[in-house]
């Protein structure tokens, strides 16, 4: 096909200078130049201008096609390298899953290793604790009863050294003595014994009301405000009749006498006191006194509760001391209160000195063996 196609250009190349050399062929420069252009065609051995026509297109068309080759070598390479890329991230994407369901798996079996240990550990604690309640189950039915008093002591316990209530636990070692001669075992003689021996030392001890002193101190602290204050008070001595002025003209000397006397006895006054006087307040100040033995009375109801003879006294002290000096004795209402503290102030707390009931260690021993051990046995 290139060369048919070459031929038809080259006979159209000819059929060209055939009618450029007839146009021209009447002028003799035309005749001098064709016979010029002939020989160096002649001379060059034949090359047309078509075939250098289609050599420059054939070359053109080589590097166009070497240009788009090498353009989609490119684009061939990218596309690789972007399915590559995609794959790696697909890869990758599909490794995690897998990743993770592995490590959810490890994390599952340590999961049930845990759980079948903990529950051979609750069996093994489960068997222990069957074992005990058969050893319980055969063992005396007194030993609940045992037990009971056991509870009723640890009680009395509690009432008398964190509630400071010796009566309480005094009924409390009398109920636990009952349970123990229900009993009716000899071999418990000596738990009978320290009981009794506990009994009287918390009979011995006295028992102070502390319910009721405290409502004592707040009857007090109520009638605080009501009480009167002592004031300032002046007395005018009554005049004497015998200086009184007459309304007649002839008394005239007398009336001046008795004036002239009255001016002298009324320029200086002496007063003559055989008591220290007492310190008065002012209206004001009256508030804070009241607030400041409030405060005190407020301080021995907690000593009350701490069970703190010192400070008990010292403060229902010194509330008696502040009432006395700046309330009015001559009314019924301080007198009252006066009476009251003073009574409050002779109160004593005795605190319990038993540390331990004597037949603690001996039901605990009761409870743990089923009976009492002798010294002898203890010994070998």
């Amino acid at each position: 096909m290139d060369k048919n196609t070459q031929e038809s250009k080259a006979v159209a190349t000819t059929e060209h200078d055939e009618s450029i050399d007839a146009t021209f062929t009447d002028t003799p420069q035309a005749k001098s130049t064709a016979s010029q252009e002939t020989k160096p065609a002649q001379s060059g051995g034949g090359v047309s201008w078509g075939f250098l026509f289609n050599l420059v297109f054939i070359l053109i068309l080589l590097f166009a096609t070497a240009t788009g080759g090498f353009y989609l070598y490119q684009e061939l390479t990218q596309q690789k390298e972007k399915t590559a890329a995609l794959a790696k991230q697909l890869q990758q994407g599909l490794d995690d899953p897998r990743t993770r369901i592995t490590h959810l798996e490890q994390q599952q079996r340590a999961t049930e290793n845990q759980f079948d240990q903990k529950l051979a550990q609750l069996q093994t604690k489960q068997g222990e604790v069957q074992d005990q309640v058969n050893k319980l189950a055969q063992r005396n039915p007194n030993h609940w009863m045992a037990e009971e008093a056991k509870y009723l002591v640890r009680m009395a316990g509690n009432k008398l050294w964190l509630e400071k209530d010796p009566q309480t636990a005094l009924s409390l070692l009398e109920a636990a003595d009952d349970r123990i001669a229900t009993m009716k075992d000899p071999s418990l003689t000596p738990i009978r014994k320290a009981l009794a021996r506990d009994m009287n030392d918390v009979a011995a001890i006295k028992s102070t009301d502390i319910a009721g002193t405290v409502l004592s101190l707040d009857t007090i602290i109520e009638r605080l405000p009501k009480l009167k204050v002592n004031r300032s008070e002046s007395k005018i001595n009554a005049k004497d009749d015998s200086l009184q002025v007459t309304e007649s003209i002839d008394d005239w000397q007398r009336n001046l006498a008795k004036s002239w006397q009255a001016l002298i006895e009324e320029f200086v006054i002496i007063r003559k006191r055989t008591t220290d006087p007492a310190p008065l307040l002012a209206p004001d100040q009256q508030w804070y006194l009241v607030e400041n033995i409030r405060n005190k009375l407020l301080q021995a109801q907690l000593a009350l509760f701490r069970q703190d003879q010192v400070n008990y006294r010292q403060s229902v002290t010194l509330s008696r001391k502040w009432i006395f000096q700046y309330f009015d004795l001559g009314d019924n209402k301080t007198e009252q209160t006066l009476a009251a503290l003073d009574a409050l102030a002779t109160l004593e707390i005795q605190s319990p000195t038993i540390e331990q009931f004597a037949a603690t260690p001996l039901l605990q021993q009761l409870v743990t063996n089923g009976s009492l051990i002798n010294d002898r046995e203890t010994s070998l």
